[in-house]
C-alpha cells in the first residue's frame, strides 16, 4: 500500500494535478477574498466613516450649545426610529443618555478615534426592555469636556455575520479543492500510470529478447496513442532489421560451419599421414586451432538466439539447488587439479523461473572464468540463497586479481577481453553468453568485490521473484 502511495505521489500527472488544485485553492482565495474585502470590509470602512463624522457633527454642535444640546440630540436620535446608531451621553454625575442595557461598553476611550467592538442586548421595540438577543457592534469614542463623554455606535450583527459566512466558505472552498484536486490527481495519475506501466514492461520484454511484443493502443486518440502507435512503427522497424541480421549471421555462421568442419578434419587426416614430426604438431595445431573458431562460431550464434529470445518459452519454475549441487560436484575436482579451495553454499526450497540448461552454461562459465583467473593456493565459493528482497541470487566469488570497477560493465560485451588476460585462452564470450542468459531469464547480472578476499571478484546472478 505504502508503495502504491508513494508511487502516485512520483507520478508526473498527480503533481500537476497538485498544481492546479493549489492554482485553484489561490484563485479562490483571491476571488474570495476581494468579495470578503468588498462586502464586508468596505462596509465597516464605510461605518466607521459615518460614526467620525456624527462625532465631529457632535463636536461643533456641543461648542455651540454645550451639554444639554447634545443630551437633547441623543435622545432625539434615540426615539426617531430611522436612525440605526446606538449612543450613550454621559455628562458628570447626572444620569447616562443611552439606548444600550446596562454597561455593554467595558472598555475605556484609550486615544482619539479608536474603534471598540463590543456585544450589546438589542431592545424590544414595544417593551423598550432588552429582548434577550445580541448583537455586535462598534463604535467610538468622543471626549467633549474632563466629565463629559459621547459614545456613538452601530450595529454590525449582519455584516460580521456576513464576513463569518464569507470566511467558511472560504475554508471550505479551499478544503474542497484542495480534497478534489488530490483525489482527481490520484484517480487520473492511476489511470495513466496503467498506461504507462505498459509501456514500461513493453520496454522490459523488448530488452529481453521478445520483439513480438507491442504496446497497446486503446483508439482514444490521445498522446499516449499516438507515441504507442509510433513506437509499434519502430519495434517493427526494428524486428525487420534484426530478422535481417541475425538471418545474415546465422547463415554467415552456418555457411562457414561445414568448411571449416571439413578443414579440420583434412587437417587432421593429414596430420596422421604425414611422418615428419615438426610438419605433424603444425597440422595439429591448425586443427585445434580450427576446432577453436568453430567453438566461437557456436557461441556467437547460441547468444544471438538468447538475445532473440527464442528459448524464452522454455523457462519453467524449478528449484535451481540440485542443478547447482551438480555443478560443485562437477568443478570441485578441477579446483583441486588446479590447487585451489572450493567451498559450496548451497540452500534448497528457493524457486526460480529458468532453462536448467542455459541456468547450467551460464554457472558453469562463471566457475570456469574463477577457475582460470584465480591463482594457485586461491579460493572459489559457489553460493546459492536468497537475499533480504526475497530474491534467488546465484554467486561465484573467488581471490584473484578481479576486475576493475570501471571495465566490469565492458567486459560483459562480445570479445572484449583485459590486458591481464590476453595471454590465457578464450574468446571473450563467457560473460557475454552469461549476460544473454540472465536477459532471457529477467535476471540480473552484476560484477563487484569478492566477499572472501581484498582482491577478486564476485559475479552475481539475481532472479526475479516467483509467485507461487
Amino acid at each position: 500500500m505504502i508503495d502504491r502511495l508513494s508511487r502516485i505521489y512520483r507520478s508526473t500527472v498527480f503533481r500537476l494535478s497538485l498544481i492546479a488544485a493549489a492554482l485553484f485553492v489561490a484563485s479562490s482565495f483571491i476571488v474570495l477574498g476581494y468579495i470578503y474585502y468588498a462586502t464586508v470590509t468596505t462596509r465597516l470602512n464605510e461605518i466607521d466613516d459615518g460614526l467620525e463624522a456624527e462625532l465631529e457633527e457632535i463636536e461643533d454642535l456641543f461648542s455651540r450649545g454645550g451639554a444639554n444640546a447634545v443630551n437633547q440630540l441623543a435622545i432625539n436620535r434615540i426615539l426617531s426610529p430611522s436612525s440605526p446608531n446606538l449612543y450613550l451621553f454621559q455628562n458628570g454625575n447626572s444620569p447616562a443618555t443611552s439606548n444600550l442595557e446596562g454597561d455593554p461598553i467595558p472598555e475605556s476611550p484609550k486615544g482619539p478615534n479608536e474603534t471598540i467592538q463590543f456585544v450589546f442586548e438589542v431592545r424590544d421595540t414595544k417593551t423598550g426592555m432588552g429582548s434577550g438577543e445580541f448583537h455586535r457592534a462598534r463604535g467610538r469614542y468622543q471626549v467633549l469636556a474632563p466629565t463629559t463623554v459621547i459614545f456613538v455606535g452601530r450595529d454590525v450583527e449582519l455584516i460580521v455575520t456576513a464576513a463569518e459566512r464569507v470566511q467558511r466558505a472560504l475554508l471550505i472552498a479551499m478544503l474542497m479543492a484542495a480534497t478534489l484536486g488530490i483525489v482527481s490527481g490520484a484517480y487520473v495519475s492511476g489511470r495513466f500510470a496503467r498506461r504507462i506501466d505498459r509501456f514500461n514492461r513493453l520496454a522490459t520484454d523488448i530488452q529481453g529478447g521478445d520483439f513480438k511484443r507491442r504496446a497497446p493502443v486503446t483508439n482514444s486518440g490521445d498522446e499516449l496513442d499516438d507515441l504507442a502507435q509510433h513506437l509499434n512503427g519502430m519495434l517493427d522497424h526494428i524486428d525487420r532489421l534484426m530478422s535481417a541480421m541475425r538471418y545474415a549471421g546465422d547463415s554467415i555462421a552456418h555457411d562457414l560451419r561445414s568448411p571449416l568442419t571439413r578443414l579440420r578434419t583434412s587437417l587432421e587426416s593429414t596430420a596422421t599421414q604425414v611422418k615428419d614430426p615438426q610438419a605433424r604438431e603444425a597440422l595439429f595445431d591448425a586443427a585445434d586451432n580450427a576446432t577453436e573458431l568453430l567453438g566461437t562460431f557456436e557461441s556467437v550464434l547460441r547468444i544471438a538466439r538468447l538475445e532473440a529470445g527464442d528459448r524464452r518459452e522454455l523457462l519453467v519454475n524449478i528449484d535451481p539447488q540440485p542443478v547447482i549441487d551438480d555443478l560443485a560436484e562437477l568443478y570441485e575436482p578441477s579446483c583441486e587439479d588446479a590447487r585451489l579451495g572450493f567451498i559450496s553454499e548451497i540452500e534448497a526450497g528457493h524457486m526460480i523461473a529458468a532453462d536448467r540448461g542455459l541456468l547450467s552454461q551460464a554457472v558453469s562459465n562463471l566457475l570456469e572464468n574463477a577457475i582460470k583467473y584465480t591463482p594457485k593456493g586461491g579460493n572459489i565459493r559457489l553460493t546459492l540463497r536468497k537475499n533480504r528482497a526475497g530474491r534467488v541470487e546465484i554467486n561465484v566469488s573467488d581471490d584473484g586479481p578481479g576486475i576493475p570497477t570501471e571495465q566490469r560493465e565492458r567486459v560483459k560485451e562480445r570479445f572484449v577481453r583485459l590486458e591481464q588476460s590476453r595471454s590465457l585462452p578464450g574468446t571473450g564470450l563467457g560473460l557475454s553468453l552469461v549476460q544473454a542468459v540472465a536477459d532471457l531469464h529477467r535476471a540480473e547480472f552484476s560484477l563487484s568485490k569478492s566477499d572472501i578476499a581484498k582482491t577478486g571478484l564476485k559475479a552475481t546472478l539475481r532472479f526475479p521473484r516467483v509467485r507461487k
